[in-house]
């Protein structure tokens, strides 16, 4: 019997996207592994070796990761083993070193760059995930402070803190930068998983509380809560943060000759506008008790136009006699608009 991703490529040619998703919730459910570091299983095929995936607690690179993982073996037949890091540092070097195949949540060339740069020999960047990123330090909108350079008026207030992301994080360097930047003297970076930092903004806004948190765009976060950059603390305003950056997947050497072409295409033709990254996104963020694995297989199942326009992609990049060829080591889209 087709799978599910096949059959919705062929209904959505013929069909009005209603048609489509009754006739999908019609052939019921896939079976893509379980919750957090296990493998997103099932779909084993013989002539394919399995399909190692890295991804970090993130929740735009997790989403997409186990998304992805419900496309390439349900539709494409690849198995995949689907594993979590503690944070992006390690994601990369376990790509280089071979542990695993490939990660789909670069962002460079900034915010990244000291693993990009130690491990470049090592690593490709098959193709663009999301252009255009932003980060920064956030504030909820009922702050009077408006700019990085006067947090320090702000010290008693805040507690003397700052809230980050995981240790080790890049990220949180940067908020150090922006202080060092600032001459701003006296504060710690918190550093905590993701989920965490956000809850503790979440309680901060409900009792309208100073707070000071990483931020970066694309996230939940911003649709959540009425936020905003501080001024000579963000993208395009701080070295910290430099220019715009954008999100790449980068692979292994091996990796383009290793795996199936159809496969390869997907991975390099895959990029998310900031609609699908945010539907995508809002169904992890609440997906409550359901594991990451069926909250990747009910947003397939709810958006099979998305779906089948990645594979058509796929579909026709496979079909070429061309080989598929990694980007340029300085790939960048957003620096070259700025230009």
């Amino acid at each position: 019997m087709k799978r599910l991703i096949t059959a919705a490529r062929a209904l959505c040619r013929s069909y009005c996207a209603a048609a489509v998703a009754a006739s999908l919730l019609a052939l019921g459910t896939m079976g893509c592994g379980g919750d957090a570091s296990d493998s997103a299983g099932g779909g084993a095929s013989a002539s394919s070796p399995p399909l190692k995936m890295v991804t970090v607690n993130w929740i735009e690179g997790l989403a997409m990761s186990y998304m992805q993982a419900q496309v390439l073996e349900d539709s494409l037949n690849v198995p995949v083993d689907l594993k979590e890091a503690q944070g992006g540092g390690i994601a990369f070097s376990s790509v280089a070193e071979g542990d695993r195949d490939f990660f789909n949540e670069a962002w460079l060339p900034t915010t990244h760059q000291n693993s990009w740069g130690d491990l470049q020999g090592q690593l490709q960047k098959l193709g663009y995930t999301y252009r255009g990123t932003s980060g920064g330090l956030v504030v909820p909108a009922y702050m009077d402070l408006r700019s990085a350079a006067n947090i320090g008026e702000y010290r008693e207030a805040l507690g003397e803190k700052i809230y980050g992301i995981e240790a080790g994080s890049p990220t949180n360097d940067n908020i150090r930068q922006v202080l060092d930047q600032h001459g701003i003297e006296g504060f710690s970076v918190v550093a905590a998983s993701g989920p965490a930092t956000w809850q503790r903004l979440r309680s901060a806004i409900q009792d309208r509380q100073p707070i000071i948190v990483a931020g970066w765009k694309p996230h939940w976060k911003w649709s959540a809560f009425d936020l905003r950059y501080l001024k000579d603390g963000k993208t395009n305003q701080s070295p910290a943060y430099g220019p715009p950056e954008d999100i790449f997947t980068v692979v292994d050497n091996q990796f383009i000759d290793e795996f199936p072409k159809e496969a390869v295409c997907f991975l390099q033709k895959f990029e998310v506008t900031d609609q699908q990254i945010g539907s995508l996104m809002n169904t992890f963020r609440t997906r409550g008790d359901m594991s990451k694995s069926g909250a990747a297989e009910q947003w397939v199942r709810n958006h099979p136009g998305y779906v089948t326009q990645w594979l058509d992609q796929a579909e026709a990049c496979a079909a070429s006699d061309e080989a598929v060829t990694p980007l340029p080591d300085d790939a960048t889209h957003s620096r070259d608009q700025e230009a």
